[in-house]
């Protein structure tokens, strides 16, 4: 097993036992991120790793309630780097261990990404899950059979296949990149929405096993 899936591994242990030590932290920063769950709606554990391919960011939380939660990331800037060596400014690999703390069952797991809050990532606004030609998108979840990406009108992901009950913890694998870093970005998770509600025409395939 490699250093990176020990990690993980470790964290959805420690997440499951409730003994992350960082669990009422709120804010954890590692290898030139911080992340926040400053939003609401779920609680961040805790976050390890430096964001390569071979050794993701691994963020663990857990969802309270049945509304968005939208964790918060700081610290992404032209010094941070590329660090999943694709051709975007700004990059980096995350692995989100996340705990169903609600008592719905999870049937999808929409992600977006927004650069400011309430708004959508847009097409032209450099934010995306590694959108772009010739790109292998290292995007997956443990919980959920398929993956879909949406790069239009918004930067999404839509998880399907699966049932993550109260207590059941679901395991994303995701790229981030930004070609025009300033300020915190969101991931914003919103567990409940119909995904009918994405427009067929919109829709584009692009989630792959790594």
């Amino acid at each position: 097993m490699s250093g990176a899936l020990r990690r993980a591994a470790m964290a959805g242990l420690l997440l499951c036992l409730g003994l992350a030590g960082a669990a009422q932290a709120g804010e954890v920063s590692t290898a030139g991120l911080v992340f926040s769950d400053a939003e609401g709606g779920f609680v961040l554990e805790s976050a390890s790793g430096t964001g390569r391919l071979d050794d993701p960011f691994v963020v663990v939380e857990r969802i309270t309630g049945n509304g968005e939660a939208a964790l918060t990331i700081t610290g992404l800037t032209t010094g941070f780097g590329n660090r999943i060596a694709t051709a975007h400014l700004t990059g980096f690999a995350l692995t989100k261990i996340v705990r169903n703390d609600t008592n719905q069952t999870w049937r999808d797991f929409p992600v977006e990404l927004e650069r400011k809050r309430g708004e959508g990532s847009t097409y032209d606004d450099g934010l995306s899950f590694a959108q772009g030609p010739h790109v292998s998108r290292s995007i997956w979840a443990e919980g959920f059979a398929s993956g879909r990406v949406i790069d239009e009108p918004h930067d999404g992901l839509v998880f399907e296949g699966g049932s993550i009950p109260p207590g059941g913890t679901v395991t994303l694998h995701l790229v981030v990149t930004d070609n025009m870093p300033a300020g915190p970005i969101y991931l914003v998770q919103r567990r409940l929405a119909p995904t009918a509600l994405l427009l067929p025409g919109r829709r584009r395939m692009g989630a792959t096993p790594s």
